[in-house]
């Protein structure tokens, strides 16, 4: 590998997040794509020796505690909206780029401040084009479009037929913040799949990433309740799987989902609608399977157009017109 000459390093910051996260995810892939390109990148965590155990990753790894960690005013930090406002970033000079995944935690990681031009922040990258507008219309900079991709695996053939099996998406900060559609969804469904033989539900805690599509591949149905998200990964990997997505429209689901064509959606907080819907599709059987086919034609489409290309070269674009502006 042959890094650039120009002697500018990418810091990706990142919290030490043991939990497993494709938006973590996808950080750790801008720093392989970065680097495969032949940019100085590397993701920045807080304490040595963390490393997350969920996903298989191959890139450097700087520490804050590092000793020896002194960036220059050069070098650039690419930090998640949630940790905007942390006195990490302030305490270098380097140059500051904002990654926002999702608009619903822009706010609590501004803390006190108005918006990211006041941080010293001179740009951002977001994951959809309406987190996008968000950002440039309220907090400050402009904002380019860095779409994720749902990771290959997903898109591999089923080995077998489909369990009549539905998993559930589930997430510990939902459960933190007192939102209770995951709560209400999964005692609900526990009823309804014990009275249907045959049926399982299993919750998506403790799998790695490839054993979460593993399942995807050979599952009927995700339901995910998930209503304060942007790309709500697990909707789109399970469109790339072919697992029928049943889902929040969750504000992000404006940029990609069509109702009836690649999902079946519900507006947000329409937990008990949706939960009747999965009882009927399961009552159905044979009869929708006209429908579960159209959806998972049309799922598998959308997933495929968030492609690893797509995500390199909008991510390439953005740093070549940056670093050149700066030589300029």
């Amino acid at each position: 590998m042959h890094l650039r000459a120009d002697g500018v390093k990418i810091f990706y910051l990142i919290a030490d997040y043991a939990p497993q996260s494709w938006g973590n995810g996808m950080i750790y892939e801008h720093v392989r794509i970065l680097r495969a390109a032949g940019y100085d990148a590397c993701a920045l965590h807080h304490q040595a020796p963390f490393r997350p155990d969920w996903l298989e990753i191959d890139i450097p790894i700087r520490y804050l505690d590092e000793e020896s960690f002194k960036p220059t005013a050069a070098d650039i930090v690419v930090v998640p909206e949630v940790l905007a406002a942390s006195e990490i970033v302030q305490r270098f000079p380097w140059r500051r780029i904002v990654f926002v995944q999702g608009t619903f935690l822009i706010v609590r990681g501004l803390q006190t401040h108005s918006d990211y031009a006041e941080l010293g922040y001179e740009e951002a990258m977001a994951v959809l084009p309406h987190v996008a507008r968000v950002i440039e219309r309220h907090f400050g900079v402009a904002s380019h479009v860095v779409p994720p991709f749902v990771a290959p695996y997903f898109f591999e053939p089923a080995e077998a037929a489909r369990e009549r099996r539905i998993l559930f998406a589930t997430k510990e900060g939902y459960r933190a913040a007192g939102i209770p559609d995951e709560g209400i969804a999964l005692r609900l469904l526990e009823k309804e799949v014990r009275r249907r033989p045959g049926w399982s539900l299993m919750p998506l805690e403790g799998y790695s990433h490839r054993e979460v599509a593993a399942l995807m591949r050979a599952s009927m149905f995700l339901v995910n309740v998930h209503s304060h998200e942007a790309f709500n990964t697990t909707v789109p990997e399970a469109m790339a799987a072919g697992c029928v997505a049943i889902c929040y429209e969750a504000g992000g689901g404006r940029d990609f989902l069509r109702p009836g064509e690649n999902a079946i959606v519900f507006p947000n907080q329409h937990v008990f609608e949706l939960v009747e819907r999965v009882c009927q599709l399961i009552d159905d059987g044979d009869k929708a399977s006209d429908l579960l086919d159209r959806i998972r034609k049309g799922g598998r489409a959308t997933a495929a157009s968030f492609s690893p290309d797509h995500t390199a070269k909008a991510l390439i674009g953005f740093f070549s017109r940056k670093l050149q502006l700066a030589h300029r």
